[in-house]
């Protein structure tokens, strides 16, 4: 047989069985198309009909199940990187709102430590945001520790009125004595 003959004569019923494995019709007619093009090239159509016949359905089965399986493997590639994308996005947005979380409550630390007078503002900033302990306060602004200790606690005091629990709670642990701001 030539190469035409084979062509026009298993075309179509390749086609239709390769839609058996494969719901898709330009892939169903692909894979008729790739087999053709090795019976070209191996020269497969110059072989016996019932050879030819046979080499032809498995060829097109196998390159059925190998579509399927790599459409499989995409697949599951696909579906790992919308997972990743969907953790990444729920990390960022968790990020994205701690942080107005942790905006908000610094401006709101800063309208009550703007509030207070000026002895205890100074302290309260050199203690919590600069990072001195007592007796380095006491020594920068020339006054005794026991003074540093006192407007410490009542200017702590007077935050506690001022500001949420949450708030009070950032400002005692996050800029406690001896960190600073960064």
């Amino acid at each position: 047989m030539d190469f035409d003959s084979v062509f026009r004569k298993y075309h179509h019923r390749l086609y239709l069985y390769a839609l058996k494995f494969i719901d898709n019709e330009g892939d169903a007619l692909d894979i008729v198309q790739n087999v053709f093009i090795s019976v070209w090239e191996n020269e497969k159509f110059r072989e016996e009909e019932k050879l030819i016949q046979a080499y032809l359905f498995h060829a097109i089965k196998n390159s059925c199940l190998n579509n399927i399986k790599h459409r499989n493997v995409v697949q599951r590639y696909e579906q790992k990187a919308v997972n990743e994308l969907k953790e990444m996005e729920a990390i960022h947005f968790q990020t994205g709102e701690k942080s107005l979380i942790e905006k908000e409550t610094l401006l709101q630390l800063e309208d009550a430590i703007n509030s207070l007078s000026m002895i205890y503002k100074e302290v309260i900033v050199l203690s919590r945001f600069e990072g001195l302990k007592n007796n380095e306060i006491a020594k920068q602004l020339n006054i005794p520790v026991r003074t540093v200790e006192t407007r410490i606690f009542r200017a702590l005091t007077l935050l506690k009125e001022k500001i949420s629990a949450k708030s009070f709670l950032v400002l005692m642990n996050l800029f406690g004595p001896g960190t600073k701001k960064v």
